[in-house]
């Protein structure tokens, strides 16, 4: 009994031991990570993380650091960006079931930007979270901004509690935020925003591949009105090809008298080889936007561009609707580039290496009898017997439109030459 007693207290120091061990060992992990994404935010980044002070405990640690962007002027005075950003964060690392670190962060505004931002609102501006890391990997935290109201003359500014959630793994990252209502006024201007939402739930960061959403309850100003808005955005890969689909919806719009229902304006874009994409977005980073490239970067740009056009990709607007009374219009359209075999390999060709063709649709009385008779004594349209209809084809350096035929080549020079400037550089 004794010998068993002893072995089950050795047990217990042993597991003990191994469980504050893994925590002080998990704290130790806490600041190689602050350190890694010190140095991947250097000073050549667009976006960079500066006077990093972490205080690492046994079991918790204490830090804070400044995000700075390479866009904002510095003060003359006293060398400091005008504005940037300071984070404080607190970490506990001692393993419980649920987590193996718990965390708290405040990231607020500071410089000379950041002293009047405050001063405007009257209390400082202090976006808070708390989080854990779970034992797979994913970071998850709370998000919280306070109300903010400014008053500045006769200018007014509202912005309601905001607050919301954000997911982060190795390569994704989930986040929904929202807000109750957003308002500004002054002389000859009145918005007024209410139920303001966003979610995205990205699976690959890198590339940004995955959904996005925006949306808005209402939306007023002085001279329209907009009920249930929303914007979808969805990023998808395929057989090393890019897709980028965006929807905008209104349920019902009021401007100018007119109200409008059910708008759907969807953009997409496919085709675009992912690889060259990867290119160009990294060459962007580098280069702070494309501002200050090196010859190599300008090079590399090029090619990748060169390769776009040659594998091919289209821009379209599938769907084009809204409705207005009794009436409706509806429409698409649909450009496609690419480069044919046997063209010249340093010459791009608008004639040869582009295809358009679209068209519009007006039933009902969505337009009154004199636009109508206006339309179509100017061949913006042929008549149909639900209404009007607008069309046109592209192809080989002609335009059909209508049922009339154009030859637009001598007109397309100028588009050749501004394009191969950018893709054919000397």
């Amino acid at each position: 009994m004794k010998k068993l007693l002893i072995s089950v207290v050795v047990v217990c120091v042993i597991a003990v031991s191994g469980w504050l061990g893994a925590s002080i060992y998990v704290g130790r992990t806490a600041s190689a990570i602050i350190t890694n994404l010190s140095a991947k935010a250097g000073q050549n980044a667009a976006i960079r993380m500066t006077e990093v002070n972490h205080k690492q405990g046994l079991f918790s640690s204490v830090g804070q650091f400044e995000i700075r962007f390479n866009d904002v002027a510095v003060d003359a005075k006293s060398g400091n960006q005008m504005f940037a950003l300071q984070v404080n964060y607190s970490v506990e690392n001692l393993l419980l079931p649920s987590s193996s670190m718990r965390f708290q962060w405040a990231v607020k505004p500071v410089g000379k930007t950041g002293t009047e931002f405050n001063r405007l609102f009257g209390s400082e501006i202090k976006l808070t979270g708390q989080g854990k890391l779970a034992y797979g990997g994913k970071a998850l935290s709370t998000l919280k901004l306070p109300e903010l109201a400014m008053k500045q003359g006769k200018e007014l500014f509202h912005l309601s509690p905001s607050s919301g959630n954000i997911a982060w793994g190795e390569k994704t990252v989930a986040l929904q935020w929202k807000t109750d209502r957003l308002s500004l006024r002054g002389d000859d201007h009145a918005l007024d925003i209410n139920g303001f939402s966003f979610t995205s739930d990205i699976q690959n960061r890198a590339r940004g591949l995955g959904t996005m959403q925006f949306a808005i309850d209402k939306f007023s100003t002085k001279q329209a009105t907009a009920e249930s808005i929303a914007v979808n955005v969805a990023i998808n890969e395929s057989n090393a090809k890019l897709e980028l689909n965006v929807t905008p919806t209104i349920a019902s719009l009021s401007v100018a008298g007119q109200k409008l229902s059910d708008l759907v304006l969807e953009f997409v874009v496919k085709g675009l080889d992912i690889a060259s994409v990867d290119t160009l977005s990294a060459i962007g980073t580098d280069s702070n936007d494309f501002r200050n490239l090196t010859a190599d970067e300008q090079t590399r740009a090029s090619g990748a561009l060169q390769n776009l056009v040659a594998k091919g990709f289209s821009i379209g607007l599938p769907k084009i609707s809204a409705k207005m009374g009794t009436g409706s219009v509806k429409g698409d359209l649909l450009i496609e580039v690419t480069k044919p075999a046997g063209s010249a390999a340093d010459k791009f060709s608008f004639a040869q290496s582009v295809k358009a063709s679209g068209k519009l649709e007006a039933q009902g009385r969505i337009i009154d009898n004199t636009q109508k008779r206006l339309a179509l004594m100017l061949g913006l349209a042929t008549e149909t017997r639900e209404g009007l209809r607008a069309s046109f084809q592209f192809a080989n350096g002609s335009v059909r439109a209508n049922g009339k035929s154009y030859d637009v080549r001598d007109n397309l020079a100028y588009f050749d030459e501004l394009i191969n400037a950018k893709l054919y550089p000397k």
